[in-house]
């Protein structure tokens, strides 16, 4: 009956779910091809009611309420793959958007070429201002086949992105019960699929919230950065299962400069910074960060100087926890520009 199923995973979301679920809605391809899934993960919200309002309203909206707060997308994630009963399965975070031809673009692309993944990139959202790309001059479809190499440096995130259902059960393909599960999930997919992974470079249909305060990151506790870690083992147990030692180094490049980036909100820093040095330490490889003071900080840790590391992390803090100057940041530094 549908052409696509959305997983919506929905937990204390009620300043943002109608806008996610009418960015359905409102999808080219006809609301009527699409069914819906929000999996409430017993918010104590008013995300419930929002959620029964639209089911009522429309049959191809699936709620599932989970009994018990599962502390993180992976179980409610899990729960809408086994539930969903279209062949292509795609998600959306309950703070984020779809731009209005976003499940029609991906939807032709990964029909067309009988793809497991085909992936596309994103609009960045600040203060109700959308950012594009700097490098997209002109939004347009063309689709780019990714080599070996390039499939494993898309970014690691479950959304962005449509996939075969039928791929993903086959191989057993779920959200592990840590943090970075969307990381694992989407590299997992891109190690187990044998037929070609289609980008689209030039087309960001995906809107992504920049600032949420709701979210995982922004209240980072050592609870948070030791998922985030644990998430990452299992990153690096996926690439040796799967002989791509190859990429190791460069991907965990990436997972430590995110690491540091929850370490400065930490307030134990001390215990924090051990996490880190033991993380590290198992590694096979020495971690080299693109950024000269991520890497100062970082090179600091693994030589145990954690006060020198210690007193650099809170000064960084000033910057990266004040709002005004991060956005200032993000907007003058980033590789964006708005969105006319």
């Amino acid at each position: 009956m549908y052409k696509v199923s959305v997983i919506i995973p929905v937990y204390n979301a009620e300043n943002t779910l109608q806008m996610a679920v009418n960015s359905v809605i409102s999808q080219t391809i006809g609301f009527d091809n699409i069914e819906l899934i929000l999996i409430d993960d017993n918010s104590n919200d008013n995300s419930k009611e929002i959620i029964r309002e639209y089911a009522d309203k429309f049959p191809n909206i699936k709620p599932i309420y989970l009994k018990n707060n599962s502390g993180s997308p992976s179980v409610p994630r899990n729960t809408g793959i086994e539930n969903a009963s279209a062949p292509y399965l795609m998600f959306l975070d309950n703070d984020d958007e779809y731009s209005t031809d976003y499940c029609e673009v991906l939807y032709n692309s990964i029909t067309k070429n009988d793809a497991d993944i085909v992936n596309c990139n994103h609009l960045s959202k600040l203060n109700n201002q959308v950012y594009i790309p700097g490098n997209i001059e002109k939004i347009n479809f063309k689709e780019h086949v990714c080599d070996d190499s390039e499939k494993m440096f898309l970014k690691l995130a479950c959304w962005g992105n449509i996939f075969s259902t039928s791929f993903i059960r086959q191989n057993n393909i779920r959200f592990p019960s840590t943090l970075y599960e969307d990381g694992v999930f989407f590299l997992h997919c891109l190690l187990k699929t044998r037929k070609p992974v289609i980008k689209l470079p030039e087309y960001p249909g995906y809107i992504y919230l920049i600032e949420n305060d709701d979210s995982i990151t922004h209240k980072a506790s050592l609870n948070t950065l030791a998922r985030f870690l644990e998430g990452y083992k299992i990153c690096g147990e996926l690439l040796r299962k799967n002989s791509r030692q190859d990429v190791e180094q460069r991907l965990f490049n990436s997972f430590i400069n995110m690491a540091i980036f929850i370490l400065i909100k930490l307030d134990n820093l001390n215990e924090g910074m051990r996490l880190l040095y033991e993380f590290e330490s198992n590694l096979d490889f020495t971690i080299t960060l693109a950024s000269k003071p991520l890497n100062m900080v970082n090179s600091k840790i693994m030589n145990k100087q954690f006060s020198q590391a210690k007193l650099i992390l809170k000064l960084m803090g000033l910057f990266y926890n004040n709002r005004r100057i991060k956005n200032y940041i993000f907007i003058n530094y980033s590789n964006i520009k708005p969105l006319e």
